[in-house]
């Protein structure tokens, strides 16, 4: 019997803390209600204009992905609790209140996370070997993490700043390079791609499935576009000197609301599809951020 990790009781802010550090993720639960931001700080939710931040075992947690029954990811746990060091493939099936360990507990932290909506395909990227994975690439698992597979990913080029999963089609994956925007249909053994007119910083799917929404890191737009690169269109983004889209976030039950995080932590949210932004969280980065071109703004 695989013990559930328990998280703190959450408190409100008027932002989340955990923004004043890295962030790995943003989702809509799937009722749409909520917007949940995890980073290496905890998880923060986002709810009737107002955030609240819980606590738990789960000390930093890295790729985060909400399907329609359960949420997965990654992180690290911890010390002094079950599977301290890397949390390897956890989920949770109460909204983050509680986490299971599924696998790779104390071997494996994935960075980058991508479960199906409704498919049962979780893609990952490895960093390092570990039991089930001898090498470094992109694996896929169907079982929850029983199996994995590594992807060949012919074609695929560039360092992988993000990664999506087909919310019905379990095969169907999007990966956003610095070489741009790449799409598989045979669960990564082979990619095309499909805008390499600059670097990808993030893309997700549509939950309709046949539209892609992707980050170009230079020109900072986020550009919808249909499944074999057609139709394009530029989204506008308010103006963001020297930052970039990471994280996209499109709500389940209404296509106008989506959200976005920032390299800077910031977090905007539009309820009409784009066409207004509004700024939910502000990260405090007295460093500067490091834009795509290795430039920094002060």
């Amino acid at each position: 019997m695989v013990a559930a990790l328990a998280i703190a009781a959450p408190w409100v802010h008027a932002q989340p803390l955990l923004f004043h550090d890295h962030g790995h993720g943003l989702s809509f639960s799937s009722d749409g209600k909520t917007l949940l931001a995890p980073s290496h700080r905890g998880l923060a939710f986002y709810e009737d204009g107002a955030w609240w931040e819980a606590t738990g075992p789960i000390q930093g947690f890295s790729g985060f992905s909400v399907a329609e029954r359960a949420i997965y990811s990654s992180g690290h746990s911890m010390p002094g609790v079950a599977a301290a060091g890397s949390a390897g493939l956890i989920r949770s099936t109460d909204g983050g209140a509680t986490w299971r360990p599924l696998a790779l507990a104390g071997q494996a932290d994935f960075r980058l996370l991508a479960a199906g909506y409704g498919s049962n395909a979780i893609y990952v990227v490895n960093a390092l070997p570990n039991s089930a994975m001898p090498a470094p690439g992109l694996y896929v698992t169907h079982d929850e993490g029983k199996s994995w597979r590594r992807a060949e990913a012919r074609k695929l080029a560039g360092e992988i700043h993000g990664l999506a999963a087909h919310p019905r089609q379990a095969g169907i994956v999007a990966v956003a390079t610095g070489r741009g925007l790449y799409l598989s249909r045979d669960a990564g053994e082979s990619f095309s791609r499909l805008d390499g007119r600059e670097l990808a910083t993030a893309v997700a799917f549509d939950f309709d499935g046949k539209r892609l929404r992707y980050a170009r890191g230079l020109s900072n737009e986020v550009i919808e576009a249909a499944l074999d690169g057609r139709g394009r269109k530029a989204l506008r983004l308010p103006r963001m000197k020297g930052d970039y889209v990471t994280c996209l976030a499109q709500n389940p039950k209404d296509e106008r609301v989506l959200a976005f995080a920032t390299r800077r932590r910031d977090v905007y949210l539009t309820r009409d599809g784009g066409l207004s932004w509004q700024l939910i969280a502000e990260g405090s980065d007295p460093s500067g951020s490091t834009a795509p071109d290795g430039t920094r703004d002060r």
